[in-house]
């Protein structure tokens, strides 16, 4: 590795699994001090353990991404202990199918909360910190479904939109503070609770593919890549920019 983020303070969410599991070892392969959360306390110990035994500096902070005061509490500890945050990854998404018109209140708010409002707490609770130092790059995770919509997703694609714009205003108004903000939308990645569902859809994963991009399921460690770009200097007048990668075209409908 080329040590991008040595010296660096980072906060990943969702990082006990899949994406967010991803950035975090790939942010502490290149030097960055990590405080990782996820609501899965045992998954986040054992990434946490696994990254101190490779030599990297991370803390674990089980709890719930879309409790606010939980938070501020998170992201205000990180910055006392360290001084200040530079990077913050947002990983946290759920999913709930159903045609817009038979979406229910409950699952609705469901897809919101945690997809969502988890971006803009962890977001808020940040922007004090990054603009007190004058710098800070902030990553969130979208959805090509926020792009274009997608069908039997309307919840979902509504909350990873909101991520997207989210982004793109934070940057307009926090630009001049030296505050970077950006999205990137990986496409269908290949994590164990897409395989399982993918295996019970007609088609399975071929028919799954077919509309990508790339004819295939993107990676963990290829969408860490483009969070890590966005998340180090070498990205420094990048801002206000949602990623495109290997997405589901906006024009594909079930047959």
């Amino acid at each position: 590795m080329t040590a991008r983020l040595d010296g660096k303070v980072a906060l990943v969410s969702a990082a006990a699994s899949g994406i967010g599991r991803a950035v975090a070892r790939r942010f502490a392969a290149e030097g960055a001090s990590l405080s990782l959360n996820d609501i899965d306390e045992a998954g986040l110990h054992s990434v946490v353990e696994e990254l101190r035994s490779a030599g990297a500096e991370v803390e674990g902070a089980p709890g719930d991404g879309s409790d606010s005061g939980f938070v501020t509490a998170w992201v205000d500890g990180m910055a006392e202990r360290h001084g200040r945050i530079d990077v913050l990854s947002n990983n946290v998404g759920v999913s709930r199918g159903g045609l817009v018109g038979e979406i229910s209140d409950e699952d609705w708010r469901f897809q919101q909360r945690l997809t969502l409002d988890t971006v803009f707490f962890a977001t808020r609770a940040v922007l004090r910190h990054m603009v007190a130092a004058g710098r800070g790059s902030i990553v969130s995770m979208s959805s090509g479904a926020g792009i274009g919509g997608q069908y039997g997703l309307g919840g979902y694609a509504a909350a990873k939109a909101g991520v997207i714009n989210l982004m793109e205003t934070v940057a307009l108004e926090y630009g001049p503070a030296g505050v970077r903000a950006n999205a990137v939308t990986p496409g269908p990645t290949e994590t164990p609770p897409l395989l399982a569902w993918i295996d019970q859809q007609p088609g399975g994963l071929e028919d799954h593919v077919r509309d990508l991009d790339l004819r295939r399921l993107s990676q963990p460690d290829e969408v860490a890549a483009t969070v890590l770009w966005l998340a180090s200097d070498e990205s420094s007048n990048v801002t206000g920019i949602c990623v495109r990668s290997n997405i589901r075209s906006a024009s594909s409908r079930p047959t």
